[in-house]
């Protein structure tokens, strides 16, 4: 038996030619049963022709390591190597379609997982390359924002220092304008009381010893009252009035500047303080949006990873499976067909020898 353990590579086999061969076989049997001793002589003759043609057919070792070694075995040792055969082909096609059941399963998951793992990755891929981006993009927006926003901040300080500035000098201003106002407003009312007074003084001549033309010049009549520069009042009025005119206007220019100078600088801290709230605002999503994607980077990245050990994992497992259930020198259809021919060539050539045990060469003739 150790004989038949080696296979060879299957052929196509027609029925047309099959039966051929066994009418030949069958001549050759009726031929043979003239020339031998004894019908198991012719028997075993037969078998052996039979089986060493149909492993030639067949390309069988098989078949004709069988025909080779029933050439000095017994009669019914030749029957029983015979059934032993079949029953072991027969149970090699059970054990190869339980394999080729489990190949299929095996090589089917591996390419479900596998083509899985290949998606994945494609799609882990485009989701990273994504991400990337909008990483990348966020942290050009921040540096920007690291820039606006400490620049925005440094001009409301220097807006505020200018403002407190202005401000103290604007109430400076107005400060010495309403203390000169003050002083310019109390001469006035003083010279205007004086010169109203004077006009109205005379001298009491009756007291005066002596004749009035023997009296020192002093610049007026004798027996005039003094008046004041009364002619010259309206002169230094007038400048006091001029004075008093470039106060009022001053602190008027001032009050007017320093409030539209305080509107102006309320307008900036107001706009700035929008702009920088909305900015703060923005950096703080801007953060924790980068944040998001540089987690889901690593997320992905780690599912990436993972998929495309999977997807080594799996090419591995075909790439093991490929010597087992798939370069086998011969597809598993051709095996069956010729696991099916050889059985075949063995139950006749079985058959060939029980109808010459039953009924001699003419029976076995006839009947197989």
């Amino acid at each position: 038996m150790e004989s038949f353990e080696a296979e060879a590579e299957s052929a196509d086999s027609s029925p047309s030619f099959l039966q051929k061969r066994m009418v030949k076989a069958k001549t050759l049997l009726s031929q043979l049963t003239r020339h031998t001793d004894s019908p198991a002589d012719a028997g075993r003759q037969a078998v052996m022709d039979l089986l060493q043609s149909q492993g030639t057919k067949l390309h069988s070792t098989l078949l004709v390591s069988l025909a080779n070694q029933i050439k000095a075995d017994p009669f019914m040792k030749i029957k029983k190597l015979i059934q032993d055969l079949i029953e072991r082909l027969l149970q090699e096609a059970a054990d190869e379609a339980n394999q080729k059941g489990w190949c299929d399963k095996a090589t089917a998951d591996a390419k479900q997982k596998r083509d899985y793992a290949v998606e994945k990755v494609a799609e882990l891929n485009g989701q990273s390359a994504e991400l990337e981006a909008t990483r990348d993009k966020l942290n050009e927006e921040l540096e920007v924002l690291a820039v606006e926003i400490p620049d925005l901040e440094t001009k409301q300080e220097e807006a505020t220092s200018m403002r407190k500035e202005e401000k103290a000098d604007n109430e400076a201003a107005v400060m010495e304008a309403e203390a000169g106002l003050e002083a310019v407003n109390d001469a006035i009312d003083i010279l205007d009381k004086f010169y109203k007074t004077a006009a109205k003084e005379s001298v009491d001549l009756g007291l005066v010893q002596g004749p009035l033309d023997d009296a020192p010049d002093s610049g007026f009549d004798n027996g005039e009252a003094y008046t004041g520069a009364g002619g010259e009042a309206g002169g230094i009025l007038g400048m006091l009035d001029v004075i008093k005119s470039d106060f009022e206007r001053t602190i008027s220019v001032t009050n007017k500047a320093e409030k539209a100078n305080q509107q102006e600088y309320q307008k900036f801290m107001l706009e700035s303080s929008k702009s920088l709230a909305e900015k703060k605002m923005a950096e703080e999503q801007k953060i924790k949006q980068k944040d998001d994607a540089v987690e889901e980077l690593s997320s992905a990245d780690e599912d990436l990873r993972a998929q495309t050990d999977i997807l080594k994992i799996a090419i591995k497992e075909l790439l093991e499976l490929k010597p087992t259930c798939i370069d086998t020198g011969m597809s598993y259809e051709e095996r069956v067909a010729r696991r099916e021919d050889e059985i075949e060539s063995l139950k006749k050539a079985l058959c060939v020898l029980q109808q010459f045990q039953d009924y001699g060469p003419e029976g076995a003739a006839n009947n197989c």
